[in-house]
């Protein structure tokens, strides 16, 4: 209970927490110049101007840091058939002390050597005997996709956002960029610098291996907090299924898994 009770302590001072969501993202840590499948939605939503197949994907965190009160679970969809790419997602994340949802409309156009993204979210908190609030922003995202063996891509979340509660606090805005270079078919190798106001710099980065094209074994790991994960990913026909694993310096373990569905787009 003392350790649920820091941390509702640590979240109230930081309503909308930062997102950990689907389980591959979660066990690379660097992902925003990653971004190439439904959940760089919550990342970076102009990769999604680079996906081609339609997505619909489930990830669920049973017990975040160990705490079975502290689930989540998010939903991820894309759609590849419209001139201008769409997705939505949503998490849902807490239990009867402090809940929090996001949802996220997303769009993205991409050029020939870029892609520009827009998520509109709304973004509401309940805490038990303190009240509900809610509050919409808007998230910008920029990749590009210039070199075959480099990527590069950024994100300004919250760049616009109303103010949540009583108190009227505004959305945390943070900043982040990141690389993702591919040395070879089968190896990406990430890294990017994640910005929060009010809070220090964070360094992130992370690692994918492909073997025989159907096993995906990955590493990752930041430095504020300090974190490592792990994780492994596996293809069957139109599904995919991963599991990620971090371990935070102060607060332990965390597990999570996704399951995704792809069908071939126009």
């Amino acid at each position: 209970m003392f350790k649920t009770l820091i941390f509702i302590l640590l979240f109230s001072t930081r309503i909308i927490a930062n997102e950990n969501t689907g389980a591959r993202a979660f066990a690379l840590k660097s992902y925003v110049g990653v971004a190439n499948d439904s959940w760089t939605i919550f990342y970076n939503p102009a990769g999604l101007a680079n996906l081609r197949n339609r997505e619909i994907s489930f990830s669920y965190i049973p017990a975040k840091f160990g705490l079975s009160e502290l689930s989540e679970k998010s939903f991820a969809f894309y759609e590849p058939s419209l001139p201008v790419k769409i997705g939505f997602g949503f998490k849902i994340f807490g239990f009867e002390l402090y809940k929090e949802n996001i949802f996220k409309f997303s769009i993205a156009y991409g050029f020939e050597i870029f892609n520009f993204g827009l998520n509109l979210n709304y973004n509401f908190v309940s805490i038990k005997n303190y009240g509900k609030a809610g509050a919409f922003s808007a998230d910008f995202g920029f990749f590009s996709k210039s070199l075959k063996f480099a990527r590069f891509g950024f994100v300004l979340k919250n760049l616009i956002s109303g103010r949540i509660g009583q108190a009227k606090e505004s959305l945390p805005k943070e900043i982040e960029f990141g690389f993702a270079f591919l040395p070879y078919d089968n190896l990406m190798i990430s890294v990017s610098a994640h910005k929060e106001m009010n809070f220090r710099e964070s360094l992130k980065y992370g690692l994918e291996y492909t073997i025989a094209d159907i096993l995906i074994l990955r590493f990752g790991l930041s430095n504020y907090p300090i974190q490592y994960s792990g994780g492994i990913g596996v293809k069957f026909f139109v599904f995919q299924l991963d599991y990620g694993v971090n371990n935070h310096q102060s607060l332990g373990l965390t597990h999570q898994i996704t399951l995704t569905a792809k069908f071939e787009g126009k």
